[in-house]
């Protein structure tokens, strides 16, 4: 999981300064679906926020393809798609990847970061409006995290915790999930990840980037049904 994002300690009830969202017990998901939605998030979040280790690459080889009505559905073929890419690269190769793709020299090939889309810079109008809603919901940035909170990761691992909950709070309702998710995600991780498949830079990202939009669509057009 990320590094980026803490629930408050400031707030009623919370009495461990600092923790990360992912060490809270969670609440108990009903939905087999939810659950699936909130361990896609948290996979998106991992991969985008680091390059992943030798550990996660297996487990996305040997995980149980997504379910779909259709076989040859984007999400199914794009997770078989970077299945097939985690058994074939190395921890080695994925650091230098990541490091050409959204670090770089100077600006990054790719950016990850939500404001860049939305405004043309960094650190704008966007990211404030974000930090209000993520206060309103209890969320902030961890003290020592240098990435702000429009951290592509960082917005998955919101997302995971408000279909997840923790042992003090509930699931958010769907609604919820939609207002953040339409809000501060869907504007602009469509052309995140088109701008990941394009790049020259990218080998093992493009299939992560590809299986991520398939996904987001998935969830764009489930809210909408909603």
């Amino acid at each position: 999981m990320t590094e980026l994002i803490k629930v408050r300690p400031d707030l009623p009830g919370r009495d461990a300064p600092g923790i990360r969202i992912e060490e809270r017990s969670l609440t108990p998901i009903e939905s087999a679906e939810d659950q699936t939605r909130a361990d896609f998030y948290a996979l998106l979040a991992r991969l985008f926020y680091a390059a992943p280790d030798d550990k996660l690459l297996q487990a996305i080889v040997i995980a149980p393809e997504p379910t779909s009505e259709r076989d040859d559905s984007p999400l199914v073929e794009s997770w078989r798609a970077l299945a097939a890419a985690a058994s074939a690269v190395t921890e080695e190769a994925l650091v230098e990847e990541y490091q050409q793709l959204f670090i770089g020299v100077g600006r990054p090939d790719v950016m990850l970061f939500g404001s860049y889309y939305l405004s043309g810079f960094m650190n704008e109008k966007p990211l404030a409006q974000l930090r209000d809603d993520l206060a309103a919901l209890g969320l902030a940035r961890k003290e020592h995290a240098s990435e702000s909170e429009d951290h592509l990761a960082a917005l998955c691992d919101v997302l995971r915790f408000l279909i997840s909950g923790d042992s003090e709070t509930r699931p958010a309702s769907v609604a919820q999930q939609q207002a953040f998710f339409s809000k501060h995600m869907q504007p602009w991780v469509l052309q995140f990840c088109q701008a990941v498949m394009q790049s020259e830079k990218a080998n093992f990202y493009k299939r992560a980037a590809a299986f991520a939009r398939a996904f987001f669509v998935v969830e764009i057009e489930a809210f909408d049904i909603e």
